[in-house]
């Protein structure tokens, strides 16, 4: 029961460093001006690569670790030999979210982006000085 505790704890972490990491992948869309679909796609492949869990063994064994992890160690070890089988798993999270994705862009879940719009223009600009800044 123990080492089943461990395993729980260790996929919490993961889960909560996961998140961290498509908190990132987000940031890293800093280029991005209107959140678009374009954006929103680019969205679901980061939580693809980040949330996919693929078998440690190679056979689906119940010792699971992040996907993109297992793939870069099995392609240093084996090559591309038995690529296929991270393929599938790959394949079909990559299905499910861009689904997930569309269906929500698609039923107006999505932010606007007239509603990014307004919020700029709500943001009041600065144009005088400050006194005691010596940056304005």
């Amino acid at each position: 029961m123990e080492s089943l505790n461990d395993y729980l704890f260790f996929w919490g972490l993961y889960f909560f460093a996961g998140l961290i990491g498509f908190w990132c992948w987000g940031k890293m869309a800093f280029w991005v001006k209107t959140k678009g679909l374009f954006y929103h796609l680019y969205s679901a492949l980061g939580a693809v690569l980040i949330f996919t869990p693929a078998p440690v063994a190679g056979d689906l064994s119940i010792q699971l670790a992040p996907g993109f992890i297992v793939l870069m160690f099995h392609i240093i070890s084996q090559g591309i030999t038995g690529f296929n089988d991270y393929l599938l798993l790959f394949s079909a999270s990559a299905v499910i979210a861009f689904s997930v994705t569309l269906m929500g862009i698609f039923a107006g879940l999505a932010p606007s982006d007239e509603g990014d719009e307004n919020a700029k223009n709500t943001r009041k600009e600065r144009t005088e000085p400050v006194v005691g800044n010596p940056f304005r």
